[in-house]
């Protein structure tokens, strides 16, 4: 009796670990994002018509990611904002590799502790249009890079109104930014203003291409400045992950440092690690963790009925 008691509470474990792998994140806390976010009007930050306008004009970067804490997205929608990416395909969203990393803890943060926001331009309020992913996955690069792969849970729908991913550079290609051609280069990003207050909305600034004085990153980097009038209202601090594209192109990854890593030198790493950028890709690695996680409940089981 006592033994089908103990297997019948292994096969709910079981049962309850899979159920938690199928759930997708439904929280939204509107109306305590509401109370927390800073609106276009206090911090005009861009010049923009109201109401669908106003979103479909923040929507030229459909490819930009939030990424967020779990632990502290739980509070309210966008407490968890932790940095920017951009959607390269499918269930692939590429940043930094330093804002994976806790600080706290000294370590790289597990997948199960992120979540992805894409179609969402405003920090704090999320679109009806806006998706939420979990991620199950992170390829960290190897030394002499510095952009992670986020591995999302599924596939964005390729007919979505507001969420598209950005090409990358070709394989094998190098950067053609220099000070000598007028690139015609954006940034998108949330981050900070001058009292340290949180972008509501995410900005879309011009710039154009300078060299970089110092450099001690082993990565190679590309340098921006801002062009006039893009930011007339204070300071702006930028987010880690911030999108630097050329057209429909990605071309760099803010760092922390305030300079973009290239992406084109990430490009032959980032191909062999996603395949065709599919959720099949992604899926491969939730099937491993349940498989060790089931692995892991039959051994507990097997010591316990040895006692």
């Amino acid at each position: 009796m006592q033994l089908n008691d103990h297997w019948r509470k292994i096969v709910k474990t079981l049962i309850f670990a899979f159920l938690c792998t199928e759930m997708q994140t439904t929280y939204t806390h509107r109306d305590l994002a509401a109370k927390r976010g800073i609106s276009l009007a206090e911090m005009d930050a861009i010049a923009a018509p109201t109401g669908k306008e106003r979103f479909q004009l923040n929507m030229l970067a459909p490819h930009q990611a939030s990424i967020r804490l779990l632990a502290l997205e739980r509070d309210y929608f966008g407490k968890g904002h932790i940095c920017s990416g951009a959607l390269v395909a499918p269930s692939v969203v590429l940043t930094v590799s330093s804002c994976l990393f806790s600080q706290v803890k000294k370590s790289n943060y597990h997948p199960s502790e992120l979540r992805v926001v894409l179609g969402s331009p405003q920090r704090f309020a999320p679109h009806e249009q806006a998706l939420v992913f979990g991620v199950t996955h992170i390829h960290h690069p190897p030394k002499d890079l510095a952009l992670a792969i986020v591995m999302l849970e599924k596939d964005v729908p390729e007919d979505h109104p507001y969420i598209e991913a950005i090409g990358l550079p070709a394989p094998g290609a190098t950067s053609i930014l220099d000070a000598e051609h007028q690139n015609l280069l954006q940034i998108n990003t949330w981050g900070y203003d001058g009292d340290i207050r949180e972008l509501h909305d995410l900005v879309t600034l011009n710039a154009t291409h300078t060299s970089c004085h110092q450099q001690q990153s082993k990565s190679p980097r590309i340098c921006v400045q801002l062009k006039s009038c893009n930011y007339n209202r204070g300071q702006l601090y930028m987010d880690a992950g911030a999108t630097l594209t050329e057209r429909d192109r990605l071309v760099g990854l803010r760092s922390i440092d305030g300079a973009f890593e290239d992406v084109a030198s990430h490009v032959d790493w980032i191909l062999t690690k996603i395949g065709d950028g599919g959720n099949q890709n992604s899926a491969i690695w939730g099937i491993l963790g349940f498989l060790v996680f089931t692995g892991y409940v039959i051994t507990i089981s097997t010591k316990s009925f040895s006692t």
